[in-house]
């Protein structure tokens, strides 16, 4: 029996109580979880109390929890932040369609009264998808009270025909990439001996082919990265009986497609076993999906050692837009210094060989490439030494963004509701970028996200590199450190508005065009 079902069962149904967001941090090993309640059927201390020992004793072996409760009250912003949840869940482009006053928003004795107000291309398009049908169950899940739901037609929408191609573009080039690696890929393992647990058979999945549905049972080959045994102290579940200790053992597979952490709570019998698993080893894994918020892993119930014969997985990757779609560079006007000591040197062979560089910065959600999100982008495009264009937008990175995150960026889950998915504006960057050395201030961090953006999205950002970084620690040397701020206070450049995408990618450009 799953936790939300012994909830219910306690007599919270779904018109007292609704689950609104899992959220793993996995720094802290902490889980989030928050529910709303009814402003009709509020809940008492007891109540929250009840619910979070129901929690605790299912997750505490897995997870640190936090569980927190919000009480839902008619809110016309908190609605439309959920309408553009679903519009970036399912209309990726259609978002661009529909302005802020085209969504109107009221309370109409105890329902929510939604009115888009659309063209009447638009409103066939939606009429076609059930589209008033689906938002309005997709609302119910995250308030206690009904939606009714209206298109009302206004004068014709220029976007419209925008949002069909933009469409084409994200949905049908990327589902076509996909189709051509299905024909291409075979996943090729000689099996070996199962050493932990009861291996059943079957061909294993790349690891970026799975579904990330909770529960189902996968199998996946790979390499073993970081294998840990550790213990932690899980509370009882009988009253008066002590906390038992008990043991975890974990490693991260990687494949030739990505990454995945694995996870076992072994018997002290089973962790003889474990100890056969080394950094580096091949394994074939067997066990089932667990998902946390956006967090997938795998509890694994059979280990065996393999043979990957798969040498290498293809990618189809995507062509260059025609032209940009929801970010369009902004052209610059502005005569820079290109060299640090001398105005004769502006050929440098440097510009002789390379036409032009575009200087990028990233935000994101955290330092993990591999789980956090980028929530914006700024680039500088350099010719001839000379800066020509700039390229900037915020993402939604369709979740929370950290409190700590913001202090340092100052951007918010308000500034980036109703800025474009990363699916919508990579293949713009990606445009723009193209045919360019890529730099950026310690590109390593940009680049893996940019890397791992792209792989997902089947954008191959294959430029030049050149770490503007290395550049510095080159021609300037003896500084007391080299953080960007101290580099440009050496040069004389001012940088204004740090921690911003664009204003470290502008700064950052500067200095490539003096050191260079």
């Amino acid at each position: 029996m799953n936790t939300l079902q012994k909830i219910k069962e306690k007599g919270y149904t779904e018109n007292i109580l609704k689950l609104d967001e899992v959220v793993y941090n996995g720094e802290n090993d902490e889980c989030l979880i928050n529910f709303v309640y009814s402003d009709k059927n509020p809940l008492n201390d007891d109540d929250k109390k009840n619910i979070r020992q129901i929690i605790t004793d299912d997750l505490n072996d897995v997870c640190l929890v936090n569980v927190k409760f919000n009480k839902s009250c008619f809110d016309a912003d908190v609605i439309l932040k959920r309408v553009n949840e679903y519009f970036a869940q399912n209309y990726k482009a259609l978002s661009i369609v529909f302005k802020q006053d085209d969504i109107q928003i009221k309370n109409n004795d105890g329902v929510a009264q939604i009115d888009f107000y659309c063209d009447p291309m638009t409103k066939q398009v939606l009429v076609n998808k059930n589209f008033t049908v689906e938002l309005a169950n997709f609302l119910k899940h995250k308030f206690f009270y009904d939606f009714q739901i209206s298109l009302i037609e206004k004068q014709s929408n220029a976007d419209l025909k925008e949002y069909l191609e933009n469409e084409q573009n994200i949905d049908t080039g990327l589902a076509d990439c996909l189709a051509q690696e299905e024909k291409l890929n075979n996943y090729d393992v000689t099996e070996g001996l199962c050493f932990f647990g009861k291996y059943t058979g079957g061909s294993p999945t790349f690891i970026n082919k799975l579904s990330g549905e909770d529960g189902e049972s996968v199998l996946l080959a790979g390499f073993v990265e970081n294998p840990i045994l550790s213990t932690f102290t899980r509370k009882s579940k009988m009253a008066g009986t002590p906390p038992e200790e008990r043991k975890r053992f974990t490693f991260t597979l990687h494949d030739l497609s990505g990454k995945i952490d694995v996870v076992i709570f072994p018997s002290d019998k089973q962790v003889d076993e474990l100890s056969k698993v080394e950094e580096g080893m091949q394994l074939l894994v067997g066990g089932v999906i667990s998902k946390y918020a956006d967090r997938v892993n795998i509890k694994a119930n059979s280990l065996s050692f393999c043979e990957i014969n798969t040498k290498e997985l293809v990618y189809v990757y995507r062509k260059v837009n025609p032209k940009y779609y929801f970010v369009s560079p902004k052209p610059v006007s502005e005569v820079e210094q290109m060299d640090l000591f001398s105005m004769n040197k502006k050929q440098t062979s440097y510009w002789v060989n390379h036409d032009t560089v575009v200087v990028f910065d990233l935000e994101t959600t955290g330092l993990d490439a591999r789980s956090c999100k980028i929530i914006e982008i700024g680039a500088v495009k350099i010719k001839k030494g000379s800066i020509i264009e700039t390229f900037q937008t915020l993402i939604n990175p369709q979740q929370p963004i950290p409190r700590e995150i913001t202090e340092i960026t100052h951007i918010d889950d308000l500034m980036v509701k109703d800025a474009p998915t990363l699916e919508q504006a990579l293949p713009d960057f990606y445009r723009f970028s193209f045919g360019s050395v890529l730099s950026a201030y310690n590109i390593d961090f940009d680049y893996q996200f940019l890397d791992n953006s792209g792989k997902k999205l089947r954008l191959l950002f294959n430029n030049e590199q050149i770490d503007t970084l290395k550049l510095a620690r080159d021609k300037v040397p003896s500084l007391s450190n080299y953080k960007l701020g101290t580099v440009v206070r050496a040069l004389n450049i001012t940088l204004e508005n740090a921690h911003r995408a664009l204003a470290d990618a502008y700064a950052t450009a500067k200095v490539f065009i003096k050191l260079i």
